[in-house]
């Protein structure tokens, strides 16, 4: 996806979170697509760190309004299904973290959370994933 305009490279990481969050890449290219459309239109958005973070917040807030899709038989790597799996807000904070997009004030703020929670919540979730035994 190089052909994308700079303010838009963010996309293909924007999709793989959205997988994440729905547990269904069907599910996360409709997520994507009607957030891009909504964000797009914005001409309150000024810059492109902005832009990002609206999108993102957009994600987190539109993803958990619908209910996982992940089933055990689906065609995503364990390791996509082990986040899917996880109880926001650590999921979300965990993967914006190793996305590495954003520091960790704005992530407070996209999970709405404040950032001294942030240590607390990455290190219950890293402790959550390696705990999971592995199927």
């Amino acid at each position: 996806m190089t052909h994308l305009p700079k303010e838009w490279r963010f996309l293909p990481d924007a999709w793989s979170y959205a997988v994440i969050l729905t547990g269904s890449p069907q599910a996360a290219t409709d997520l994507v697509t009607n957030t891009l459309n909504g964000v797009a239109t914005r001409h309150d958005i000024l810059g492109n760190k902005h832009r990002r973070r609206v999108f993102f917040a957009t994600l987190f807030r539109d993803a958990n309004k619908s209910p996982r899709l992940a089933l055990p038989e689906s065609d995503l790597s364990e390791d996509i299904l082990e986040l899917h799996r996880l109880s926001e807000p650590g999921r979300s904070t965990l993967a914006l973290f190793h996305l590495g997009f954003f520091p960790i004030d704005e992530i407070a703020d996209i999970v709405g959370k404040s950032e001294k929670e942030m240590p607390d919540i990455l290190v219950a979730t890293r402790t959550s994933l390696t705990s999971t035994p592995r199927p």
